[in-house]
């Protein structure tokens, strides 16, 4: 499943970059993650948390950077995990690239996301996921823009699906309805 997500943050880009080269603070911002471990090949391990309803699930899993261009602000990453109960497991090819705007720095992230097991009965509703991740990246700007501030970055603790549900379902309407009225 394809997603693609822009955000703009009020920041430099040059700050923007370095912020999203630094492993420990995109965690610290990311919505569920906790970052348990940075080796040697550039590789960090890590859990994100996720409620979904009544099911909670946490995935440990490997994020490596397989590009990085400085002069353009572009990376590809690639993760992988497995839900730690065995209920399932994801992986996704991303690509994040930044440009300067009026407003600061829009941060593009094209995903490129398999699901597989219990979780993927999850992924059957293409405009829910798509507007679930919309909201998680919201959450994620927020927390870096809060942490570029000086005002510390969100630890956000467990994703909460029923207001990232909710949140999905309404910007899933919502797009229904600029494409009708375009």
């Amino acid at each position: 499943m394809k997603i693609h997500n822009e955000i703009v943050i009020a920041a430099p880009i040059d700050v923007a970059w370095s912020a999203l080269n630094d492993m420990p603070r995109v965690a610290r911002c990311a919505p569920g993650a906790q970052l348990l471990e940075q080796r040697e090949d550039g590789s960090c391990v890590g859990t994100i948390a996720v409620r979904l309803g009544p099911v909670a699930l946490k995935f440990k899993g490997v994020v490596e950077f397989i590009e990085r261009d400085d002069a353009a602000h572009r990376v590809a990453a690639k993760a992988r995990g497995s839900e730690e109960k065995a209920r399932g497991s994801a992986s996704a090819d991303v690509v994040f690239t930044l440009a300067s705007v009026d407003a600061g720095v829009k941060i593009i992230v094209d995903s490129d996301i398999q699901l597989a097991g219990f979780i993927a009965q999850y992924g059957r509703g293409a405009a829910l996921i798509q507007g679930t991740a919309q909201a998680l990246m919201a959450d994620f700007a927020k927390n870096l823009e809060a942490d570029l501030n000086g005002a510390g970055g969100a630890d956000a603790g467990e994703i909460s699906a029923a207001k990232l549900v909710a949140r999905g379902v309404s910007n899933a309407v919502a797009g229904m309805f600029r494409k009708d009225g375009e």
